[in-house]
């Protein structure tokens, strides 16, 4: 995701160019009671948004219909299908509002209870913006923009375990275990592949039921079992939940040859400084090549991202260009001296669940020149957005600006290619190995002219 501190509006706007592609990371949020239950006006409040802020114009009626789209979709999951019918095109924009209202009292009446008004209205806001298939406009609920809004500060806006899951054929692997928390503490380590959770076997799981059973309030306790890398028996873990604080940089370490490793996940509140600090760190500790890892990076702020860029890349060069709703396009450059001298080869990890502004970042060091991208093609969902609260505690993301990388690539639904793909298979994860992290290294080797082996140095 990507995001920007804008301005008041009529209603209260959090500053954000946000994306919807969010990591898998298992948690469960630290909710607050909704400010107003949602009902037919909230679906017409959230249509005012759209039809208000989104970077092209949209037809009320299509998006109204979308919503009795999925008035409908709700009933029939429910066991109570209906027949709620649709606006007819060429409707009249002040008669709209009014017609909607009918079918969705039509629709509250035909749920004869097995679905509340707002379970109604969540699912008719819901399809009101996905017809727009748009990766960065989306409905956010009120226990998820709670989490949205402390996680972008760098606060603890959720609990749960502190790792991050990574599905893959069937099976559930450890990506990233979040540093400082309940899982790192316990001993819960990357590529450890989940078995069982509580005694149930995740065989034939979906993400989602995995994710759940792992989920739960802070001070209860969940029993891991995990097929462990180089270890013939299976390990047991039991991990007491508690409230998660995500930082920007998960690793920032010197390996054997000077070779410096950055794992950077996300662009929040004061990320551009930590990028910048342990960057310093790396060239402090002799760093003489750079592996920047921004897998499972679904960004963040769009001034932090333009901070990160400016460590790394001279004064003038193109980042992004955007591309308002009036069709004025304007180009965002570097406006400061880097802090990584040129003659340090950079080498960025990138694959499938890197998103948004992590997209631009790799795709702006890739067409200026200044890094080898490897891993795999990004995830695609590059768009610029802002979150509007709604007056039940939720919000909207509503796409405003069209991206485009420096050189002008649009990059939504297509991503970023990387130079060198490698794939992640899940027989290397079952050995331990992250063979896209090896095959950077081994570039950032070459690129240094180095033959030794690598050893990990302790962590800075």
């Amino acid at each position: 995701m990507i995001t920007r501190r804008v301005g008041r509006l009529c209603r209260r706007l959090r500053g954000t160019l946000t994306g919807l592609l969010l990591p898998a990371i298992l948690v469960v949020a630290l909710s607050a009671p909704p400010v107003r239950a949602a009902d037919a006006g909230f679906v017409l409040e959230a249509l005012g948004v759209l039809r208000s802020r989104y970077v092209d114009q949209v037809d009320p009626v299509v998006l109204v219909n979308a919503a009795i789209g999925g008035l409908r979709q709700a009933l029939s999951s429910a066991g109570t299908p209906a027949e709620v019918t649709e606006i007819a095109q060429g409707t009249p924009v002040g008669q709209v509002d009014g017609l909607f209202r009918a079918r969705f009292d039509a629709a509250t009446t035909a749920a004869g209870g097995k679905v509340t008004p707002t379970a109604l209205a969540y699912a008719a806001v819901e399809a009101m913006t996905a017809v727009l298939n748009d990766s960065h406009t989306g409905f956010i609920t009120p226990d998820a923009n709670r989490e949205r809004q402390l996680r972008q500060q760098g606060q603890a806006g959720f609990s749960g375990i502190g790792v991050v899951l990574m599905p893959r054929e069937g099976r559930f692997y450890i990506r990233d275990v979040i540093p400082g928390g309940p899982s790192q503490a316990a001993g819960v380590q990357p590529l450890d592949r989940v078995a069982r959770i509580d005694n149930v076997s995740t065989g034939g799981m979906t993400a989602g039921q995995v994710s759940s059973m792992i989920r739960g309030p802070a001070g209860s306790t969940v029993t891991l079992v995990f097929d462990r890398p180089g270890r013939p028996d299976p390990v047991t873990i039991a991990v007491m939940r508690g409230p998660i604080q995500v930082p920007a940089v998960f690793q920032a370490r010197v390996l054997d040859g000077g070779i410096g490793y950055l794992q950077f996940y996300q662009f929040i509140a004061r990320s551009g400084q930590d990028f910048r600090e342990a960057l310093e760190r790396l060239l402090a500790g002799n760093m003489r090549a750079l592996v920047l890892d921004v897998r499972g990076n679904s960004g963040g702020f769009l001034n932090e991202l333009v901070t990160v860029v400016n460590t790394m890349l001279p004064p003038g060069r193109a980042i992004y260009q955007e591309t308002t709703r009036g069709g004025v396009t304007r180009t965002a450059r570097t406006s400061a001296a880097p802090i990584l001298p040129s003659h340090i080869p950079v080498v960025v990890l990138v694959d499938e669940s890197s998103a948004s502004a992590a997209e631009i970042l790799s795709s702006a060091l890739q067409e200026n020149g200044r890094a080898t991208l490897v891993g795999a093609k990004t995830g695609g969902a590059v768009e610029a957005s802002i979150l509007i609260d709604l007056s039940d505690g939720s919000a909207l993301s509503v796409t405003v600006l069209r991206l485009a990388s420096g050189q002008g690539r649009r990059l939504e639904a297509t991503g970023v290619t990387p130079d060198v793909e490698v794939a992640l298979a899940t027989s290397d994860l079952d050995q331990g190995r992250d063979s896209q992290l090896q095959r950077a290294i081994q570039l950032a080797r070459q690129r240094l002219g180095q033959t030794q082996r690598l050893v990990p140095a302790a962590r800075q």
